[in-house]
């Protein structure tokens, strides 16, 4: 019977601990993939809900899908349009100051406008423009713009004083013209309650001009 050999104690603990080694080597887990980063999840995210509208300030039909044509103006009163009665008012008689009402008259057949203040000519018997100092005035308040129609009226208020016709610095005339345009033309006034036109006995020695009103109410009570 042959010998069996004895194996060392040293190379069997070698053995043993080698075989250790290999079965934690092929037991080690991979390491983990790196989580996606920010960009990439941004880059997968959702279409954005900001899509551009057409704007809302797009023009839009009229309710009749045509324009509205402007109402037509009223034209403005010519001086053969009208009549003009200056009426001197007796109460508002103060020392040398005298005081009339002014009243134009419509009597076309259409409707035309009035503005601002009447232009006021002291004439003589020739029919010639008699200088005046004359004084345009804000009364009694800025001017009213008035529509006349056929017969309708407006009206102003004047305010002169008086002088002695024998001085030679007193203005004197026989009758009044009145125009509704500064430069324009002008149409004898119809007066009442004046000197009688044969006379030549109106003096104005200063004028002041009132604003057209569409009422006679406190035309004369300044």
């Amino acid at each position: 019977m042959s010998r069996l050999r004895t194996v060392p104690k040293a190379v069997l603990l070698l053995a043993v601990m080698a075989g250790l080694s290999a079965c934690g080597s092929s037991s080690a887990q991979a390491p983990a993939a790196d989580p996606p980063s920010a960009a990439s999840s941004s880059a997968a995210a959702a279409p954005s809900s900001a899509v551009e509208t057409p704007s809302s300030a797009v023009d839009t039909p009229s309710e009749s899908g045509t324009p509205t044509a402007p109402a037509a103006a009223v034209p403005a009163c010519a001086a053969d349009d009208v009549e003009v009665t200056l009426t001197e008012q007796p109460q508002r008689r103060e020392g040398d100051t005298r005081m009339a009402l002014l009243h134009v008259t419509n009597t076309s057949d259409g409707t035309c406008g009035v503005a601002g203040r009447p232009v006021v000519t002291l004439v003589n018997a020739a029919d010639e423009a008699v200088d005046v100092p004359t004084e345009n005035v804000a009364q009694p308040g800025e001017s009213v713009p008035a529509d006349l129609t056929a017969g309708g009226g407006a009206f102003a208020g004047i305010k002169w004083t008086v002088c002695d016709k024998s001085d030679s610095d007193c203005p004197t005339g026989n009758g009044f013209k009145v125009g509704l345009a500064k430069g324009g033309p002008q149409v004898a006034a119809t007066l009442e309650g004046f000197p009688a036109p044969e006379q030549s006995g109106i003096t104005v020695k200063s004028l002041q001009v009132g604003t057209f009103q569409p009422s006679n109410q406190g035309v004369v009570a300044w």
